[in-house]
């Protein structure tokens, strides 16, 4: 349950979650002692008995959450079900309790730690369309609320575009690319190659949003290269 709050963020004390599971511990010994038939031990298992500890902890805040709450719980007892038996079957660790829900704690929280920030980087990327002319480029676009960059000569907000695609999408002949003056971190007279495009479309699920006469900066080489993303958009467009 400390995971399911940890990933899904819901910020429950622990001390519910805690005596939620305690009493869920509870009935479930209860059940395995009293209940002999294995297809009516699993019903209220899992249909009763889970379902109250998912209540107990969260609450109720809609059908949605709280199936999300239900799938994601399911989704960390299979986890740690899972990496349990795979030490108990590889005889790797020795067969001490304590020492072994350690190591699934451990490598499952690190599992649900890596899963949470990816979801949280999935959440700050989308897909963009680049149009300057007849020419459009489609890349991946990630909101950073960092980059604060804004060209003095027209006051737009700058977005940075890897060295790469830039090179695939602008003509240095006629695009009139220029020098951009920029602080950051380490760089107090850095110059940015900038271009300006005639739109920038965002595009997130089934919403779009499209952006005018917009200035892009051409990312230093390396810079974007291996990352999962080819554009910083401008803080302007969060």
């Amino acid at each position: 349950m400390t995971g399911v709050n940890y990933f899904l963020k819901r910020r429950r004390r622990y001390g519910i979650l805690f005596l939620a599971s305690l009493v869920s511990a509870a009935a479930g010994l209860f059940l395995v002692l009293t209940v002999r038939q294995i297809l009516l031990y699993r019903l209220i298992s899992h249909f009763l008995l889970n379902t109250g500890m998912i209540l107990f902890c969260f609450g109720w805040h809609g059908r949605r959450e709280f199936l999300e709450n239900w799938a994601v719980t399911y989704f960390v007892i299979v986890l740690l079900g899972g990496i349990l038996e795979w030490i108990q079957e590889s005889g790797l660790i020795p067969p001490d309790f304590f020492l072994q829900t350690a190591l699934v704690s451990l490598t499952g929280y690190g599992i649900l730690l890596y899963l949470m920030q990816r979801k949280e980087m999935g959440n700050h990327i989308c897909q963009v369309r680049i149009e300057k002319g007849t020419r459009v480029l489609c890349v991946k676009g990630y909101r950073d609320s960092g980059n604060r960059l804004r060209d003095p000569c027209t006051g737009r907000g700058v977005s940075i575009l890897s060295r790469t695609k830039a090179e695939l999408f602008f003509d240095p002949e006629r695009d009139g690319i220029r020098y951009v003056p920029y602080r950051s971190l380490g760089e107090t007279d850095g110059l940015l190659l900038v271009a300006d495009v005639d739109a920038l479309v965002l595009t997130d699920g089934k919403k779009e949003r499209r952006y005018g006469k917009t200035a892009i900066g051409i990312a230093d080489e390396g810079l974007l290269e291996g990352k999962e993303y080819d554009l910083i958009l401008h803080t302007s467009m969060l």
